[in-house]
């Protein structure tokens, strides 16, 4: 097992983990793609959005901008490429008056697209095993996170490959006494694919994994987010076309087989209009503009602990971000939290 260090990007800390009210606190919690958000002068992966260091620069503003509107109290970021990059969305944040927020980066293991999982926050995570943030891989013959799967291809032969998690990050955060292990993920894509769903759907497994012995084992209570890139059978989104073919939500929430009953819900069933639960936007002529043949789906989640559905106070995605900084929208979810003895 390789567990990978998280370098703390520019910030202030504004707030202790340690924060405790009496009355309920309001928690903010955010997911986002920010899609290939790379930093100017930094090659990270194969994957390139942007050429010019202006456009990324830019890039990096908007996503700055994004976060000074909806003041997530915690932000877990996918597709950001590396730590520059998240020192120049902190620093921009910071020259905003925001100086409460800190970055915190880690370099997974997805050696093509150099995607990674980045956290900005509010509240300064835990130290565990003295990292503040890490990214659990295992390397090709290391058996402890790897995990086997078996596809069929469409000749009818079986196919048999295995996997570790190439892009996740896994961090600890204590609000109002309640202890939280955030499990940010980004499974592979292409739900209409088979190879794509075996791998995600043993990627899934090794989630389960995670929160049974790297968070729970602590005392912590799991929270998984991210770009998930399937769909959640048990809750409606605004795409009836669309069935999942993999049981991966159903996995993750029910993380623990040896007790009855999912663990973890899907905040998106908190949002009321069934037309707004959609989180991604596939622009397949790639014209930058809505059309009608566009593809709209809901593949990024945040779920919950079941203990937490009292606690929410209002779940939404917000659609007014633009192709310009990401084909992927932010899912927005409101707690209040209260004291935890």
């Amino acid at each position: 097992m390789r567990l990978i260090i998280g370098y703390v990007c520019v910030g202030i800390l504004a707030l202790s983990s340690a924060t405790c009210t009496a009355e309920p606190l309001p928690l903010r919690i955010v997911s986002f793609n920010a899609e290939i958000c790379t930093a100017p002068g930094v090659r990270a992966g194969q994957l390139e959005r942007f050429r010019f260091d202006y456009a990324r620069r830019e890039h990096c503003e908007r996503v700055a901008d994004l976060i000074e509107t909806l003041n997530p109290d915690i932000l877990n970021l996918a597709e950001v490429t590396s730590k520059e990059a998240v020192d120049l969305i902190v620093g921009a944040l910071h020259e905003k008056g925001l100086t409460q927020y800190t970055g915190y980066h880690v370099e997974s293991n997805d050696t093509f697209t150099g995607m990674d999982v980045a956290l900005v926050t509010k509240y300064p995570p835990d130290v565990i095993d003295g990292l503040p943030i890490r990214t659990i891989f295992s390397p090709e013959g290391d058996p402890t996170w790897s995990q086997a799967f078996s596809f069929t291809e469409k000749d009818g032969s079986t196919v048999s490959s295995g996997t570790s998690l190439g892009r996740n990050s896994l961090y600890f955060i204590t609000v109002n006494g309640w202890k939280l292990g955030f499990l940010g993920l980004h499974l592979k894509s292409n739900p209409e694919d088979a190879y794509s769903n075996a791998r995600r759907t043993a990627e899934a497994a090794l989630a389960q994994r995670v929160c049974r012995g790297e968070i729970v084992r602590r005392g912590y209570m799991p929270v998984v987010l991210g770009d998930l890139n399937d769909y959640d059978p048990d809750v409606e989104d605004a795409d009836n076309t669309r069935n999942p073919a993999t049981n991966v939500l159903a996995s993750i929430k029910d993380f623990d087989p040896a007790r009855s009953g999912a663990e973890l819900l899907n905040s998106a069933m908190f949002i009321p209009r069934i037309a707004d639960r959609y989180s991604s936007h596939w622009d397949w002529n790639e014209n930058g503009a809505h059309d009608a043949q566009d593809v709209y789906t809901m593949i990024d989640h945040v779920l919950l602990p079941k203990e937490f559905e009292p606690f929410v106070k209002r779940v939404f995605i917000c659609h007014s971000t633009d192709l310009e900084t990401s084909d992927h929208y932010p899912v927005v979810v409101d707690l209040e939290l209260p004291l935890k003895n």
